[in-house]
């Protein structure tokens, strides 16, 4: 099927932005689901007329923002970005693939010097600053991601992971209302002799499942995980460049 012209396109945006804002609001509207399940049709036209004014495109603008603010709280709580400390001395774990990608990229980027162990102990920040500036070479060069598949891959896993973890405290509040309203259905239903509606009781546990996941899954550590895997693989990048 054609997507609409009115559609995002963009891979990334879609995966890394649009879908944790769209996470956001499920609770909400499965809550409206529930409470109208009769009313689907209608709701579908608000939803495309909410597509066509560019709704999608502030929400995965939101989640974006919301990702990058958060971002240097997540660095420094690892110790540095993953690509630093993978090309840092002290905290490479393999000494041969360091010295091999320092070699490397000493070649590649012009204007750079790659610092000594010694140099690196004597002054970390100017370290850092050398390991960025590779690290922003890498990025220009690996933008294609038809000839980098595995780096966008990662890209795409990470910046879900951390837009989705920079709005938790937006998405625990959906989720406890999405939970309390289903809920409540629930219980009225209950008292008016009611049986249980089988979507309420969907909608209540996608919910709660949600509810849970961001208060305890959706972590700090849940993050840096997509994140090491991405700076692996734009390290290991060099080697086709």
């Amino acid at each position: 099927m054609k997507r609409p012209a009115f559609a995002i396109s963009d891979t990334y945006v879609r995966r890394a932005r649009l879908q944790p804002a769209m996470l956001v609001a499920l609770p909400l509207g499965l809550a409206t689901l529930a409470w109208s399940p009769g009313g689907v049709a209608g709701w579908g036209l608000v939803w495309s007329l909410f597509v066509f004014c560019g709704g999608t495109a502030l929400m995965a603008q939101v989640a974006r923002d919301r990702g990058k603010k958060k971002e240097p709280t997540l660095f420094h709580s690892w110790g540095g970005k993953p690509t630093t400390r993978l090309l840092r001395h002290r905290d490479a774990p393999n000494k041969t693939i360091l010295s091999r990608r320092h070699q490397k990229l000493q070649r590649l980027v012009k204007g750079v010097r790659i610092p000594t162990p010694d140099e690196e102990l004597a002054d970390p920040a100017m370290a850092d600053d050398a390991y960025d500036a590779c690290t922003a070479f890498l990025l220009e060069k690996t933008r294609k991601k038809e000839e980098f598949p595995l780096v966008f891959e990662e890209n795409c896993n990470y910046g879900f992971r951390r837009n989705l973890w920079g709005m938790k405290p937006l998405g625990a509040t959906t989720s406890l209302v999405g939970t309390l309203a289903t809920a409540l259905l629930l219980v009225l239903n209950h008292r008016n002799g009611v049986g249980p509606s089988p979507i309420a009781l969907v909608c209540a546990v996608l919910s709660l499942l949600l509810l849970l996941g961001w208060l305890v899954w959706f972590t700090p550590d849940w993050v840096r995980i997509p994140a090491d895997a991405y700076a692996e693989r734009l390290l290991a990048a060099c080697e086709k460049l």
